[in-house]
Order: structure tokens, then C-alpha cells, then sequence
């Protein structure tokens, strides 16, 4: 073999043995995943951080690897993480608040699915800090509250409702979810409320508001006492009520839609039940052919509404015109296709 053969040889060799480089972001999250601050050698280390494309997978990732010791040790940094997310939500420029909104989500996720067993003031502890928690979300509360409000894109105000739903359904159970408690203070119940009455923003985001609402009026509701269910029953407005009557039917119009053409699909003739019938007599586990997903969360919302508003009954009793308001959905995230939000509340607990 000549030496130039040897040394292509080599080179494919070593090319290959090389590990893929890491994104900048990745390098900056391991950064704060050490011990030390990590802007002590770079002063400008959170601007930069927010200014790049968030890898929620890795950094989700990284947080769940994370036993209860690592994250006290780290605990600093992931506050102050916290800390600077909140920070740039009240930035001019429109990617560091997306990327900040993103990286919440994150927090939340990750710190939660790790910890399921770690008590609510252990988890306030870890993502917040429990001696600044209260004034922490406070300013989260009230950034939200006025990127929904305000005449920010619509993306956006999509991106902090997912942010909500992330945040109300990452215990199965929302009652444990003790950082809830920040949101009963902080109310955003007006917000919601605006989404609903104005028709532009009913269309985009009346779904993910109706279930945001549905879902926060059932923390601890009969245990202490919930602002969200004493401001709903007394709602009177006239607009608003009929947007979220519209909301509520127009989903489950699309669910008996849904229904009725699974139902049709299925039906071909005598010959066809006949079949069915027999093949479901030696398959006990067959699936249901004329299932289709309830809408457990939109079903909530309607018992909620009629069960704490009087004033609902007469919007039930109106005809409302067709308008286009999506019935699905969407990840709590744009960029990550885990974690379901809207279509299965967390088990609520029972009178």
C-alpha cells in the first residue's frame, strides 16, 4: 500500500471518529448546567442566549437527566435562567420574547416530569427560588397579561397561552400543582375574557382561552376559595358570553361532525356488520371502530360555564352564525410535537 493510499486511509479513519459539533446554544445550556455563573467570563452571556433558536429537545433532555442533588447544586443558575426568561419578555425584540416563552415552557416541563414526586415548594424552589418566587411571577403573570392584551402578532399571543396550558397541566393532578397559587394572585381571568369578546382573537384563540379557563377554575375549587370560579359566575357581558358559547359549540359541533362521518364510513351494508360482528366474537381487544377522541376539555368548560354562570343559559338558547374557530389544539410549543395540550384535562378532584 503507498504511503498516499496510508494516509486517505487514516484521514477516513479520523474523519469519521469525530464527534458532531454542538450548536452554540447547546454549549451555552451546558454552561448553565455547571456550577459556575455562567456569565462570570461573559457579561453579555443572557442576551446572546435569547437571541438564538431554542432547542427545547435537549434542553428538556438535560433537566430530566438531572437527579433531585444535581439540581440543588445547580439550583442558582436554573433560577437565574428563570429569572433572565422572565426578564425578556419585556424585550422590544420579538425572537427574544419567543425564545423566551419557549425556554419557560422548558423550565416547566422538564423540572416537573423529573421531580413528580418532589413536594410543589420543592419545585417553586428549584425553578424559581422559593425567597423570590413571589415577586418573579408576579412579573410573569403581568408580562402575559400584557402581551394577550396588547396589540402584539397573534403568533405571540398564541405562544403565551400554550405557555399558560404548559403550566397548568404539567402535574396529572392540577390541584398538587402548587405553583397554581401564583396564578390564583396574579389573575389573568380579564385577559381570557378579552380574547373572548373581541371576534378577531376569538377565532385564533378562543379554544385555547375556554380550556385555560376551564382547567384554572378547577384548582382546589372546593377547597379553598378559587377568584377564577367567583369572577365567572358573575360575568354579565353580553359579548363575551356569547363568544365563549360559540367557542364551546362550535367544537362540539366538529366532534358530532367527526362522529357521524366515522359512523357512515363504517356502515357498508348487512354483509359488512355481519363480519364485524363475528370477527369482534374472537378479538376481545378489537378497538372500537366508531371511536372518536371526546373532548373531555370542552365538555368541562360547557359544564363550568352552566354550572357557575346563569347568564350562560340564554347564550345556550341563541342561534350563532358558522365562524372559523380552529377545534384542535396545538402543542403548548411551535417547535416541539410533545406534550399534548387542551384535548385531556389533569384528573380533577371530585366533590
Amino acid at each position: 500500500m503507498s504511503q498516499l493510499e496510508k494516509k486517505a486511509g487514516l484521514l477516513r479513519r479520523t474523519s469519521s471518529s469525530k464527534k458532531p459539533l454542538k450548536e452554540k446554544v447547546v454549549l451555552m445550556y451546558d454552561e448553565i448546567f455547571a456550577k459556575e455563573d455562567p456569565a462570570k467570563n461573559n457579561s453579555r452571556f443572557w442576551d446572546e442566549l435569547f437571541l438564538m433558536k431554542v432547542n427545547l429537545e435537549y434542553l428538556e433532555a438535560k433537566l430530566e437527566s438531572l437527579d433531585g442533588d444535581e439540581v440543588m447544586k445547580i439550583k442558582d443558575n436554573i433560577n437565574s435562567l428563570f429569572h433572565h426568561c422572565v426578564q425578556a419578555l419585556a424585550e422590544e425584540h420579538q425572537i427574544k420574547v419567543v425564545n423566551a416563552l419557549q425556554t419557560l415552557c422548558a423550565l416547566f416541563r422538564g423540572v416537573h416530569q423529573k421531580n413528580k414526586s418532589a413536594s410543589g415548594f420543592d419545585i417553586i424552589n428549584m425553578l424559581v427560588g422559593f425567597d423570590k418566587a413571589e415577586l418573579r411571577m408576579k412579573d410573569l403573570m403581568e408580562s402575559l397579561d400584557s402581551l394577550l392584551c396588547g396589540e402584539g402578532s397573534e403568533s405571540l399571543k398564541a405562544l403565551c397561552l400554550k405557555l399558560l396550558l404548559c403550566l397548568v397541566t404539567v402535574t396529572d393532578n392540577i390541584s398538587q400543582n402548587t405553583i397554581l397559587e401564583y396564578v390564583m394572585i396574579n389573575s389573568i381571568f380579564e385577559a381570557i375574557l378579552q380574547i373572548l369578546s373581541d371576534v378577531s382573537t376569538r377565532g385564533q384563540h378562543g379554544y385555547d382561552a375556554v380550556v385555560l379557563l376551564a382547567l384554572l377554575v378547577n384548582y382546589r375549587k372546593y377547597e379553598s376559595v378559587n377568584p377564577y370560579i367567583v369572577k365567572l359566575s358573575i360575568v354579565d357581558d353580553e359579548p363575551t358570553l356569547d363568544g365563549m358559547g360559540l367557542v364551546v359549540g362550535q367544537a362540539l359541533t366538529e366532534y358530532n361532525r367527526q362522529y357521524k362521518d366515522k359512523e357512515e364510513e363504517n356502515h357498508g351494508g348487512f354483509f359488512s356488520t355481519l363480519t364485524s360482528m363475528v370477527g369482534s366474537m374472537f378479538i376481545a381487544d378489537a378497538d372500537e371502530k366508531l371511536s372518536v377522541q371526546t373532548n373531555e376539555a370542552i365538555l368541562l368548560a360547557l359544564y363550568e360555564a352552566v354550572h357557575l354562570n346563569r347568564n350562560f343559559i340564554t347564550v345556550l338558547a341563541q342561534s350563532h352564525p358558522e365562524i372559523d374557530i380552529p377545534t384542535t389544539p396545538i402543542t403548548p410549543v411551535l417547535t416541539t410535537p410533545t406534550t399534548p395540550l387542551g384535548t385531556t384535562p389533569p384528573s380533577m378532584d371530585s366533590e
